[in-house]
């Protein structure tokens, strides 16, 4: 069978699942995308530079010896990379920033590709709003929060496309908070540098590559909690760009206000602008993503299999994409008919030891049964130790084990976010500190994702 390289690095994903086992697999590779192939090296592209150093450590050496079964070449190397796939940038702009972080972007990543639901519908507009017009006063900074696979990196990265292939006479920057970080604490042990007979503080180097862009776009803001000094360069940084009138668009896993610990300041200025949330998709959402991914292959399935994936798959969109890449590559390299009951075995053997069905209803129903409490006490007013402790376990077992932010398990139980936010606080301390409450989290928490 001969094999594109994308193809050959489709199916070693395959044998990897198989060799590593689902739970390994999930942990760490089910978020890998070809990159690219040259001169006998295979690059793969993962999602963070925590997965990459962990992956090239760990299960390099077997990803080159699947690669070298597979295409028949002994010589056959992989290099790991936390740098998207790469576009050809067509037009070189006069902009050095704009050809380096063009390069960063995923080709499917723009707004055409992006499926809209009632659970992002304002995400995607004020996005958009953002990529006409840059720096617009209600739209400035734009703040999207939500859990993970939900599509936030999908459009910011859009907004870089859009100013890409539509104002050429404007760059943008676009850097995960971890890079921004480490490219701080780079500059911050670099010798100055000499430009022109003039010396140049590498930090001052730093923050100026940053301040000429027209649009600065960080994922992952969360990260820069607890980072006291890099906060402090990122605050100056934010504030010379906003009196300009520069766009600034920040991503996060919870709104700014739960970020902890993080500068006043800072969650002063992240809510100054526009922050909208992304929740997971709704059914509808999930089905209009699931027949775009269908398409996209060629890939014909049975309306009945089809609702049943998209009925069981709920926790975000990264998931359902991971379920499809699954299903086709079982049915294009191992002809596996794609029968309910064949789609069925292949939903089961990718999520393993976890559970699909994790919801708060599930995680209340276990922690009722360890406590011996009927579960609706856990949503009630009563404040008895015997019902409290158990209840802010809930909580916290919710926030840890699902994509819900803190309003959203904050409803589930009737209280408001900051109740939900003390009850996590005080199970981390009492899970340091009380042994047979730990042992009892442990037998919770095993028995749902067994």
């Amino acid at each position: 069978m001969n094999l594109t390289p994308e193809e050959s690095f489709e199916l070693c994903l395959l044998k990897a699942r198989d060799l590593m086992g689902p739970e390994q697999f999930n942990s760490w590779l089910s978020n890998a995308s070809f990159n690219s192939y040259s001169n006998g090296v295979f690059t793969i592209s993962l999602d963070s530079h925590i997965r990459v150093n962990f992956v090239t450590h760990n299960y390099k050496h077997n990803i080159e010896e699947l690669l070298r079964e597979i295409t028949g070449d002994k010589n056959i190397s992989v290099h790991f990379t936390d740098e998207p796939v790469t576009l050809s940038l067509g037009k070189v702009t006069s902009s050095p920033e704009q050809q380096l972080f063009s390069n960063y972007l995923h080709p499917d990543y723009v707004f055409e590709r992006f499926v809209q639901g009632p659970n992002n519908r304002l995400a995607y507009a004020a996005s958009f709003s953002v990529a006409q017009e840059l720096g617009h006063s209600s739209t400035n900074p734009l703040f999207i929060y939500g859990g993970v696979g939900l599509g936030k990196t999908h459009l910011v990265q859009a907004i870089a496309h859009e100013i890409k292939n539509n104002h050429p006479d404007k760059y943008f920057y676009c850097i995960s908070s971890e890079d921004f970080t480490n490219g701080y604490i780079k500059a911050l042990i670099s010798p100055n540098t000499k430009i022109g007979g003039k010396s140049f503080k590498a930090v001052e180097k730093f923050k100026d590559s940053i301040r000429n862009c027209h649009c600065l776009i960080v994922d992952d803001i969360q990260f820069l909690a607890g980072k006291d000094e890099t906060q402090n360069i990122f605050f100056h940084i934010f504030n010379d760009l906003y009196l300009q009138g520069k766009q600034i668009v920040l991503t996060s896993d919870r709104p700014p206000h739960e970020i902890e610990p993080l500068e006043e300041r800072l969650v002063s200025r992240f809510q100054s602008g526009m922050v909208v949330d992304i929740k997971p998709p709704v059914l509808e959402t999930r089905i209009a993503i699931f027949n775009l991914l269908l398409r996209g292959k060629n890939i014909f399935l049975d309306e009945k299999v089809k609702m049943y994936i998209v009925e069981t798959v709920k926790a975000n969109v990264r998931q359902l994409e991971g379920v499809f890449n699954v299903i086709a590559a079982n049915n294009k390299f191992n002809n596996i008919p794609l029968t309910m009951e064949n789609v069925k075995e292949i939903i089961s053997d990718y999520f393993g030891s976890f559970s699909v069905m994790r919801n708060p209803a599930s995680i209340t129903s276990a922690v009722g049964e360890a406590f011996n409490i009927n579960p609706e006490l856990l949503k009630g007013k009563k404040r008895k130790r015997e019902i409290l402790i158990p209840r802010q376990l809930s909580m916290y077992l919710i926030r840890e084990m699902t994509d819900l932010s803190l309003e959203d398990i904050g409803v589930f139980f009737g209280r408001d976010h900051s109740t939900v936010l003390n009850a996590i606080k005080r199970v981390t301390s009492m899970l340091e500190t009380d042994s047979a409450f730990k042992r009892k989290y442990n037998d919770i928490r095993g028995s749902l994702v067994n």
